[in-house]
């Protein structure tokens, strides 16, 4: 039986033809190699893609899956890639070091108000209760220096702790879960589908939402290039910004539809990947959001000192 076609394509061919003409009309499309690990905040990207926004840009542009952000900072900074989507802090990481990142587009955006997608979890029946019960216990992160490890230290510490205590030990979210259960760890960081799942399950409980310490929206992810490249192909780079933009304003309105994009990446359960909460993405860059996680990150150390963070904007 031939199935209707669903409203996602239905747009996307829509787009398609109304884009044809003005392709046609061009010599060539331009290349851009893109990169990015795969995450809730690519339904952005998938959607433009399918939707062809960025042919009709003028855009071809070839995607490349990578395992990790420092894979995606690697690829751009050696010339391999010319954009890629990374995490803020890597990005910032980068830059204090004098590597020439420009961001060009912003990614997802942490908002105080939204669901929590990830958060420090502990065993159901443990008996931590608050973060200055992490004192000497030893937590799990994706990486020591990442927002979250920022996050939770500001926590702790202005709640009259002291977050130096604290044993860190960086674990992928996915193993997290056994590792509190086995006592291997005392509490983690895990995002979704999984930590819902397991709080559900009555396994564990989630101990505090360690992002809400920044006092405001943060920029959780980044879209970004080198300098020179971004000073090269200005054209190009304001092409692919408004297009992630255009579709970040899609995807927040249309969670189901982008999300049933990503699930042939992940494998994820669609009534799981249905149920779970999503990520926001921002449509324009807040520099505050931005200058947070810098302050933080100079805090504790994590970058030798503080910048501003218009200093990063490909377009200031």
């Amino acid at each position: 039986m031939r199935r209707p076609l669903t409203r996602a394509a239905l747009i996307g061919g829509a787009l398609l033809a109304a884009s044809a003409a003005a392709v046609k009309a061009q010599d060539k499309l331009t290349t851009v190699r893109y990169i990015a690990a795969i995450a809730d905040d690519m339904r952005p990207f998938l959607y433009a893609q399918s939707a062809g926004l960025f042919r009709q840009a003028g855009l071809d542009v070839v995607f490349s899956r990578a395992g990790s952000g420092a894979i995606v900072a690697e690829s751009i900074v050696g010339g391999a890639m010319d954009i890629g989507k990374s995490s803020i802090i890597s990005v910032i990481s980068a830059y204090s070091q004098g590597l020439p990142f420009a961001l060009i587009a912003p990614g997802q955006l942490y908002r105080p108000a939204d669901p929590i997608i990830a958060a420090i979890m502990v065993a159901a029946n443990s008996p931590i209760r608050t973060p200055l019960d992490l004192a000497g216990k030893t937590v799990s992160i994706s990486a020591v220096g990442d927002i979250s490890y920022l996050g939770l230290r500001a926590i702790v510490d202005a709640r009259g702790g002291d977050s130096s205590t604290v044993r860190w030990i960086e674990l992928p979210s996915a193993t997290v879960s056994a590792a509190i259960q086995q006592g291997r760890v005392d509490a983690g960081l895990m995002a979704e589908p999984v930590m819902m799942e397991e709080v559900r399950a009555g396994k564990l409980r989630l101990l505090v939402d360690m992002l809400a310490s920044y006092g405001g929206p943060i920029q959780v992810a980044v879209y970004a290039a080198t300098r020179d490249y971004a000073a090269k192909n200005p054209d190009t780079v304001d092409r692919f910004a408004k297009v992630m933009e255009r579709a970040a304003a899609y995807s927040n309105a249309h969670v189901a539809e982008t999300t049933a994009l990503l699930l042939p990446y992940t494998g994820v359960d669609p009534q799981v990947a249905a149920e779970m909460h999503h990520s926001y993405n921002a449509t324009s860059f807040d520099p505050a959001a931005i200058q947070r996680v810098i302050d933080l990150a100079a805090k504790y150390k994590v970058i030798p000192q503080r910048f501003e963070a218009r200093e990063m904007l490909a377009k200031a």
